[in-house]
């Protein structure tokens, strides 16, 4: 490798590691973001705009880099973005940061779509997977740092220099290219295919809208989602007819009849989703289950992502040395598919932390390889003047495999986790626990627990003014399922007050029964606190006649003239009891939805992941399938590339 690769090198590394970044560093600033700039509704399309954008970015720079300088095809993506992070650091509301957003996605889909195919072009294919690996390496990195970094950022600075940060670090990519990375002739001049790119965006972006609301948003019968897919589905018959008819297609679809090509992009769809749906869904587990803290989720993929760092060096220098990529691909897939099968049949509520975190290094060395190996496959294969359309559509094809898997994992993991956590609800718990449990915005045990301790303070609140005598908030309470059936005896007509004046009206009809000769009902007066001793010690020789109906009238008053102290303390007695009741029951459901949660979360991961299982099986068969054509060594002398210094 000389000076001026090895330079450029770092150069298309550090744009790689930027595009890669801003995929998820946005992630754990979406909070701060939705509340300063509002627009609550328009949260998700935060993150939607940018993998629009990106994936439509992947084929139209890749074709571009066929057409002109590869040099400056890649400078124009790296300035998109970094004028798309500027302008999304300035954002001064939420439509105006999800337009930049979109603008800095198309740079970075340009930059996915040139970094790899760059390498193919800068170097021979014995030397590609060396630094192919080490691509794959500065994704994964940038994978976990994001999350990370995002949200340091947005403690110590703003939510704003999560974009920000992208200057300083993209000058250093734009001075490495501009000062040693060579011009990169296209063999050969053709048109752009600008109906391609309009064709192309008319069905890709139905498409990934309705892959990213279908469950979520919509159901996915709904007639918005099925709309969206109908109409993709007949823009993309539209568009394939399209690039067979034209002479300077977007995508080569020629290039299908190179059966390496054809079941490398086979293989990478279905790399694509189980990849993705590893890092994605993975924390879920970890978070809710074990503990980690949700602020740290991000680092909670660490093994997985440090194993894919590992794995695809480790093959990129394997396939270099041996000149083969088939062996080292397939075997890493093989062993993807056991260690994903192992996750699924083992994962359990109580599997120790030291059982899980080999596995998740397990995962990520078998999914490191086949970032670069499928590339290196192809690129092998397709003639050097192909290589970015080839390379782009490697990448797309991911993209959108990554897309759908994502989307079907969600709506499996949505609803067994609501299916299995109210399953694990006792039956005389779920009307206490009611909406609260398991709804679209309840995922994590701390919304839930808030969200049940809300209902139970809204019934405390009630219970305090039925007890004043708010007839109306008596109705209501009793109305309710969450009120403990054992409240809703004390919930009287009247509330306290009444309740004393029933008791005072007992208790005079029991002193007067007494005074009688009622036995029963002279024990009963004797043990009242609110009879007076002189009026309990008159039953002891009880008068008759009028000094009878005197001590009577005395008593009555007396019991009227007690009556504010008596309704004073029977409510703090009432709202004592009252107050405990519904607090110890709520901690009661609280843990009994932690406990829902856990069992709900396994379970919809152990689903999850035998669904990546499948989809890693289909990856091994397509690399099983897949020619092993040995790596060229040095390039031609027609092949090596201009150098930076003889470019004019």
């Amino acid at each position: 490798m000389t000076q001026e690769q090895r330079l450029s090198a770092i150069g298309i590394s550090l744009a790689l590691f930027l595009g890669a970044l801003d995929q998820t560093i946005v992630t754990t600033a979406l909070p701060r973001i939705a509340e300063e700039l509002g627009g609550l509704n328009y949260y998700a399309w935060v993150v939607t705009a940018y993998l629009l954008a990106s994936v439509l970015g992947l084929p139209f720079f890749g074709r571009l880099v066929e057409l002109f300088p590869a040099k400056w095809v890649l400078l124009s993506a790296v300035c998109i973005f970094l004028a798309g992070s500027v302008l999304s650091g300035l954002a001064p509301g939420i439509l105006a940061l999800i337009a930049f957003r979109a603008l800095q996605g198309f740079g970075g889909g340009g930059i996915f779509a040139l970094a790899f195919s760059l390498i193919g072009l800068l170097f021979p294919p014995r030397e590609r997977g060396r630094v192919q690996g080490m691509m794959g390496g500065v994704f994964g990195i940038s994978s976990v740092a994001g999350p990370w970094l995002g949200g340091l950022l947005t403690d110590l600075l703003s939510w704003r220099w999560i974009f920000y940060i992208n200057v300083p670090l993209g000058i250093v990519a734009v001075i490495f290219l501009v000062g040693y990375m060579p011009r990169l002739q296209p063999e050969q001049r053709g048109r752009f295919d600008f109906l391609g790119v309009l064709m192309l965006a008319l069905w890709v972006v139905p498409l990934v809208l309705a892959l990213s609301w279908g469950g979520s948003t919509y159901p996915w019968l709904s007639g918005q989602v099925f709309g969206l897919i109908a109409c993709a589905l007949c823009v993309l018959v539209v568009f394939m007819w399209w690039q067979r008819r034209s002479s300077d297609p977007l995508i080569q679809l020629n290039l299908f009849r190179l059966k390496v090509y054809r079941w490398a992009m086979v293989g990478s769809f279905f790399f694509g989703g189980a990849f993705l749906g590893s890092v994605v869904f993975l924390p879920l587990y970890l978070v809710h289950v074990k503990g980690f803290s949700a602020t740290n989720s991000g680092l909670s993929i660490t093994p997985v992502v440090m194993g894919v760092v590992v794995g695809s060096t480790l093959s990129g220098q394997l396939a270099s040395r041996t000149g083969r990529y088939k062996l080292p691909l397939a075997a890493s897939l093989c062993v993807g598919s056991l260690a994903f099968a192992a996750f699924a049949l083992n994962l359990r509520v109580d599997t120790p932390l030291w059982q899980v975190l080999p596995l998740m290094v397990v995962i990520g060395l078998s999914m490191g390889p086949s970032l670069p190996l499928y590339t290196l496959a192809v690129q092998n294969a397709v003639p050097r003047g192909r290589l970015g359309t080839a390379t782009s559509s490697l990448q797309f094809v991911r993209q959108v495999g990554s897309t759908a898997s994502v989307a079907l994992m969600g709506t499996v993991l949505a609803g067994t986790i609501a299916a299995a956590a109210s399953e694990n609800v006792p039956e005389a718990m779920r009307a206490q626990v009611g909406e609260v449990a398991f709804g679209e915005d309840n995922s994590s045990v701390g919304t839930l627990a808030a969200g049940v301790r809300e209902r139970f303070a809204v019934l405390e609140r009630q219970a305090l003014q039925a007890l004043a005598g708010d007839e109306a908030a008596r109705q209501a309470l009793l109305a309710s399922s969450a009120l403990p059936p054992e409240l809703a005896s004390r919930l009287q007509a009247g509330g306290v007050p009444a309740q004393v004046r029933q008791e005072a009206a007992h208790v005079l009809a029991q002193f007067e029964a007494a005074l009688q000769g009622d036995t029963a009902a002279r024990e009963a007066v004797s043990q009242s606190p609110f009879v007076p001793q002189d009026a309990k010690a008159a039953l002891q020789n009880p008068p008759t006649g009028a000094a009878r109906e005197e001590l009577l009238a005395r008593l009555e008053q007396r019991l009227q003239a007690q009556e504010e102290a008596m309704v004073s303390a029977a409510t703090a007695q009432a709202v004592t009891q009252v107050q405990a009741a519904l607090r110890t029951r709520a901690a009661e459901v609280v843990a009994v939805l932690m406990n829902a949660l856990s069992l709900g979360v396994t379970a919809a991961v152990q689903r999850v992941y035998a669904f990546a299982t499948a989809l890693i099986l289909f990856s091994f068969i397509a690399a099983l399938l897949l020619p092993d054509i040995e790596l060229g060594g040095a390039p031609s002398r027609n092949e090596v590339p201009q150098s930076a210094s003889e470019a004019p």
